[in-house]
C-alpha cells in the first residue's frame, strides 16, 4: 500500500510541475499578446498619420496645380498686363510658387513629434475647471473633432491620469473627469 501512495504522490507532483510550467508559459504568452496588441494600436495610429499626411500632400499638389492653371488662364486673358510687367523695371521681384517635394512634406509632417502632447493638452483644455462626462468628452474628441481614434483617446486619458493631471471619478453610474487642481473633496 505504501508503494501505491508513493506512486500517487509522484504522479501528483509531476502534474503540479506540469501545471506550473503551463501557467508560466501562459503568462508569457499573455504578456506577448498584450505587447503585440499595443504595437498594433501604435501601428494603426501611424498609418492614420501617414494617410493624413498623404491627404495633405494631395491637397497641396492640387493647390499648386490649380494656381498654375489659373495663372495660365489669367495670362491668356490679359496680354496687356504681361506687356506692362515686361516694361516695368527689373528690380521688382517676381513671385514664384515654390514647389515642395512630397517626400519632404511627409517628413515635415512626421517631424511633428509633439503631436501627442498637443492632443493631450487639448484634452485637458476640454475638461475645464468644472469637469466633464467621460462619454461626452469621447464624443467631442473622437467623433466630432476627429482628433484621434477611440483607443488613442483612452491611451491619452490613461497617460494624463498617470501624470496626475486629471482624475476620473464615478458618480451615479457615470464617469466624470476632473482636473487634479479642481477636484472636489468628497466626504
Amino acid at each position: 500500500m505504501d508503494e501505491f501512495k508513493d506512486q500517487v504522490r509522484k504522479g501528483f507532483s509531476k502534474c503540479k510541475t506540469d501545471i506550473d510550467a503551463i501557467e508560466a508559459e501562459n503568462f508569457e504568452l499573455k504578456t506577448k499578446v498584450k505587447t503585440l496588441n499595443d504595437e498594433v494600436i501604435e501601428l494603426k495610429a501611424q498609418v492614420k498619420g501617414i494617410n493624413i499626411a498623404l491627404d495633405y500632400i494631395k491637397e497641396f499638389n492640387k493647390t499648386i496645380h490649380t494656381n498654375t492653371t489659373s495663372q495660365r488662364v489669367i495670362e491668356d486673358e490679359t496680354p496687356t498686363v504681361e506687356k506692362i510687367i515686361q516694361s516695368a523695371p527689373i528690380s521688382t521681384p517676381k513671385k514664384t510658387i515654390s514647389q515642395q517635394d512630397p517626400y519632404e512634406a511627409l517628413l515635415a509632417f512626421k517631424a511633428r513629434a509633439n503631436k501627442r502632447e498637443i492632443l493631450k493638452q487639448k484634452l485637458v483644455s476640454m475638461v475645464g475647471e468644472s469637469g466633464i462626462n467621460l462619454s461626452e468628452l469621447k464624443f467631442l474628441f473622437v467623433e466630432h473633432y476627429k482628433y484621434c481614434s477611440k483607443a488613442t483617446y483612452y491611451n491619452y486619458l490613461k497617460e494624463l491620469e498617470l501624470e496626475k493631471v486629471i482624475k476620473i471619478e464615478r458618480e451615479n453610474t457615470k464617469n466624470y473627469i476632473y482636473l487634479n487642481n479642481s477636484i472636489r473633496n468628497v466626504l
